[in-house]
């Protein structure tokens, strides 16, 4: 691909490759956590090869690993085009364009809104956005989202039910679980925009009532001891919550996370279930999971609660073996059609060569149902009160009463790169 060089910028290209004079040399602060802000990567279950930005509000300015002035600004209207090139990540506009390593594009006033073309799909986000080349192919596409957009998109995509306290929970604990950023990611990114995190379609998504939910709980985040939790929530729990230990296999009970009875989930669709599995394609799904024959399985440890804990996975041509059995749910989902398995509070019964399963719930259970807290808010309760039966002794606070220790309570990082000695001579070219 053939970019044309205007002078000016031609110069400036030299300069970044070669090194800044001293009078123009960035140095940039350190970078504190920030909780005005989630980096979330975008399509992050695909490969994104290019992507074609439009500038809805503007302007949006274009700036390179090593900062400084932007080299670039795109206003309002105007349509770009992003790639890869080789090992760089370009940015074309008509007849110009530029690579580097990396491109920061960030609103050049208070905000800015713009839409991505890519994969068939066309979204409109807010903020800022980063680009580079992924570790495994594509391009790392992060949107640097305003925190409160990002909640109000969330709440829109993961909480459909239709009452207001419930709604202003779910924007709490969705707010809560964004700022709790953890290494899950590997620090390029706090979030995906899937279920591997929460649910973010980007501003199409908000609707009225998702953003007053935000709006009236704007900045109220969830604590324990002074520190952000995690904020984890599922579906339905069946008539009871889980213990995090119980589903996860951690070594150590969270006091916030404590399975109790939920006498509010009878409103939910999902509070009993039955599903027949054909057998087959079930114990293949094991077979390649555990990279040996499976000819069955047998339900082993429950918790208190009544959920599995473990499957025992029956093998021919050797010992048999212990599966988590949340594990055993995922592997059953993925690999059979329609997703079966709503939870691990079943029973199963083999009928000729059919799996019957009679269970309870939707989710891991750990933590807010979103059906228990629809059915709180339906009989008159607050968002405080459903975040409180939820979720054991914890208090809600504003972010500014909220210790930012980054070990005790991450959240979202700075994106733009720390300072270097390396980040002058960064390839760049026009």
């Amino acid at each position: 691909m053939m970019f044309s060089r205007p002078s000016s910028w031609f110069v400036l290209g030299l300069l970044l490759a070669f090194g800044l004079p001293s009078s123009l040399t960035v140095l940039a602060d350190p970078s504190p956590a920030d909780t005005s802000r989630v980096r979330v990567r975008l399509n992050h279950r695909a490969s994104i090869e290019t992507v074609k930005l439009t500038v809805d509000e503007g302007p949006l300015a274009v700036h390179l690993p090593s900062g400084g002035a932007p080299v670039m600004r795109l206003q309002s209207g105007e349509t770009t085009t992003l790639g890869l090139r080789q090992s760089d990540v370009y940015i074309r506009r008509g007849a110009d364009g530029l690579y580097a390593t990396e491109l920061q594009l960030r609103p050049a006033g208070s905000d800015a809104a713009w839409t991505l073309s890519f994969n068939n799909a066309k979204r409109t986000y807010t903020g800022g956005l980063y680009l580079a080349p992924d570790a495994g192919s594509g391009l790392l596409v992060v949107n640097d989202v305003p925190i409160e957009d990002y909640v109000a998109s969330v709440v829109a995509s993961e909480y459909g039910l239709d009452d207001t306290e419930g709604k202003k929970a779910m924007a709490v604990v969705a707010r809560t679980y964004g700022l709790f950023a953890s290494a899950k990611f590997g620090g390029a990114y706090d979030h995906a925009d899937g279920t591997a995190s929460q649910v973010y379609n980007g501003l199409d998504a908000v609707t009225k009532a998702s953003r007053q939910a935000a709006q009236a709980t704007a900045g109220e985040v969830l604590t324990h001891d002074g520190t952000l939790i995690q904020a984890v929530y599922f579906s339905s729990s069946g008539g009871h919550t889980a213990n995090n230990e119980d589903v996860w296999n951690a070594k150590e009970p969270i006091p916030y996370l404590r399975g109790k009875k939920d006498p509010y989930d009878t409103v939910s669709p999902h509070h009993t279930w039955s599903a027949s599995v054909d057998r087959s394609p079930l114990l293949q799904a094991l077979t390649r999971k555990r990279g040996s024959l499976v000819n069955g399985f047998v339900i082993d440890d429950r918790s208190p609660d009544g959920r599995v804990k473990t499957i025992k996975l029956l093998h021919s041509d050797g010992p048999n073996h212990r599966m988590n059995a949340n594990t055993f749910r995922l592997v059953v989902n993925q690999g059979v059609d329609g997703a079966p398995l709503k939870s691990t509070w079943f029973d199963a019964r083999r009928s000729g060569d059919t799996y019957i399963f009679d269970g309870h719930g939707f989710g891991h259970g750990v933590g807010l149902s979103q059906w228990g807290a629809h059915g709180m808010a339906e009989q008159g309760h607050s968002y405080r009160d459903i975040l409180h039966f939820y979720y054991t002794d914890v208090e809600i606070h504003q972010l500014n009463r909220v210790q930012k220790d980054p070990v005790d309570a991450p959240v979202a990082k700075d994106p733009r790169p720390a300072p270097s000695d390396s980040t002058t001579t960064r390839r760049i070219g026009w």
